[in-house]
């Protein structure tokens, strides 16, 4: 077992603590990405139909000019995946265009780059987990704690050895690929956010997670990144293993194939909350929180102010504690964070609670519940800064047992 890291009791050896522990925050650029940086150079994701023939993967490669890089099964979409890289330098456009419209191919798209934004800040001393007494959490937890509902946080790789996640992680699935599988801080936090049971508790501290790597960092001191193909691996995988919940606490453009297979999955009554980004407020909507599938979630600090780099947009739909949150990290520490992906995980953790109360319920019900319990904030009724305002958890778990009574 790794050393354990406790918090101290009240006084000042926790006040030496807490000033020690690292803050970090995430930014994005508010201008979009040039076109030739929002996806991987040279690389297209196809989509074919499972009940096409085995070789039309090597078909399409010799008749467009084409390496194969790979192809899984996405039982989710009724669909192979493939990843082609173009052998010369025709631009990704003009052979786009050309397989559009052969009938054995489904979809053809780049293979767009999905970006997580943080960096180490100054240090912070905070009180722990002030989000939990914003959103109700400790009168929500008297009704429900998240058990056995399974959400799956797909991100970097999970520290499953943090003693604040032991026996969280029911199951564990690598994306990506390659031999550094090193955990990261971003993934650990955000598992810990919904589901942490140490000297830190999460949202829904029964929840089970499941761990899905699909962020890596190509050199040292890179910003991890992944994309469509990574994605579209990574949901189908989450979604088969039973995740009634998906936390995308990442950005990326507007994607075909990962709305695709994200619109399946809301069939399937799986709910996806992720972060609406954090490129601030003339960024354009980031995705996947834009698509209409999604709860999008944007970020707020202990006062109920907005996150300066947060996004703002007709697109954003819940506001949630995202400022100098403390959270696991990895190596068995803990940070100060903040940015809309945390907020987002306080946001999967409360659908994990809404589901323990009624398993039965639709996506579409789990967002009226969260909208309708939230707190307004900034002008009267929905608005683009924060949405319907702040979630709280106990308003909207009282609103599922008052419609059970209605039931019976």
């Amino acid at each position: 077992m790794p050393p354990r890291v406790f918090i101290p009791e009240p006084g000042p050896e926790r006040e030496r603590y807490l000033t020690s522990v690292p803050r970090r925050s995430e930014r994005a650029s508010p201008r979009p990405l040039p076109a030739l940086e929002q996806a991987v150079s040279r690389q297209l994701v196809v989509l074919i139909n499972q009940d096409q023939p085995a070789s039309v993967e090597a078909d399409l490669a010799g008749q467009y000019g084409l390496d194969q890089l790979g192809t899984e099964a996405i039982p989710l979409l009724g669909a192979r995946v493939a990843l082609f890289r173009i052998r010369d330098r025709r631009p990704e456009q003009q052979v786009i265009a050309a397989m559009t419209g052969d009938g054995r191919v489904r979809e053809v798209q780049l293979n767009y780059r999905y970006r997580r934004h943080s960096g180490p800040v100054g240090a912070g001393n905070r009180l722990p987990q002030y989000g939990h007494l914003k959103v109700e959490l400790p009168g929500a937890h008297e009704l429900a704690q998240g058990r056995d509902v399974v959400v799956a946080v797909i991100d970097s790789a999970v520290d499953v050895k943090h003693p604040d996640l032991e026996g969280a992680v029911a199951g564990s699935f690598d994306a990506v690929g390659g031999s550094d599988k090193t955990p990261d801080f971003h993934g650990t936090a955000i598992a810990g956010i919904i589901r942490a049971r140490g000297v830190l508790e999460g949202v829904a501290p029964e929840s089970v997670l499941l761990a899905v790597r699909a962020f890596q960092a190509s050199r040292p001191g890179e910003t991890p990144q992944t994309s469509s193909w990574v994605l579209l691996k990574a949901i189908d995988w989450a979604v088969a293993n039973k995740a009634k919940v998906l936390n995308l606490s990442f950005s990326g453009p507007r994607d075909p194939a990962v709305h695709q297979i994200l619109q399946a999955a809301a069939q399937r009554r799986v709910v996806a909350v992720a972060a609406a980004g954090n490129g601030g407020p003339k960024a354009a909507p980031a995705y996947p929180a834009a698509y209409p599938e999604v709860i999008a979630v944007t970020a707020l600090d202990e006062r109920d102010r907005l996150y300066q780099h947060a996004n703002r947009g007709s697109y954003i739909f819940v506001a949630a504690p995202g400022v100098d949150i403390l959270a696991p990290v990895e190596k068995g520490k803990h940070s100060y964070l903040s940015g809309t992906s945390f907020a987002a995980a306080y946001v999967s953790g409360i659908v994990a609670l809404l589901l323990e109360r009624d398993p039965g319920l639709e996506p579409g019900s789990i967002a009226d519940l969260i909208s309708n319990g939230s707190h307004d904030l900034g002008p009267e009724g929905r608005d683009d800064q924060f949405g319907a305002g702040r979630v709280n958890a106990l308003h909207s778990l009282q609103a599922v047992s008052k419609l059970s009574a209605e039931k019976r």
